[in-house]
């Protein structure tokens, strides 16, 4: 093989290499980019402000352990709601669950407390037990993670 070859070669790899990396990089921030962006989409599960599935929402896609560092957003710049930048530790009213399956509400963090279970489609207040008392919530497989 001639060196202007085995220098075709390399840089065919590289650039290989290269778009690879790009596209993986890419396609994880798109995974990522639909939790907790105030917009509840098909497949997360939502807690809002407010009774009755308004103001703002906290949107998850498999579970978060501690809502203490968790805020309430609006689903665009353009719109203010209320609850929005309010910490959603112990201050959600109503819940939607859009995922495929049955999530797990907790009055503790990291699945302590009282449990409560949603299964999936329903939305709703939260009963006395739970209203403005939740700090942390997962799916399944959180839960059981959580649970052992």
């Amino acid at each position: 093989m001639t060196e202007s070859t085995l220098k075709m070669r390399f840089g065919r790899s590289v650039l290989s290499v290269a778009a690879a990396v790009c596209i993986s990089l890419t396609m994880a921030g798109t995974a990522n980019a639909a939790e907790d962006d105030g917009k509840l989409e098909d497949t997360e599960f939502g807690l809002y402000y407010n009774s009755n599935n308004a103001g703002c929402v906290f949107d998850i896609w498999v579970g978060d352990a501690d809502f203490r560092d968790n805020y309430f957003k609006s689903p665009s710049i353009l719109l203010n709601c209320s609850g929005i930048g309010r910490l959603v530790d112990n201050d959600a009213a109503s819940y939607w669950n859009r995922s495929h399956g049955t999530f797990y509400v907790f009055t503790g963090y990291k699945g302590g407390g009282l449990e409560g279970s949603i299964p999936a489609g329903y939305s709703g207040n939260a009963s006395p037990n739970y209203k403005n008392a939740l700090s942390s919530a997962g799916n399944k497989t959180m839960r059981d993670i959580w649970k052992p």
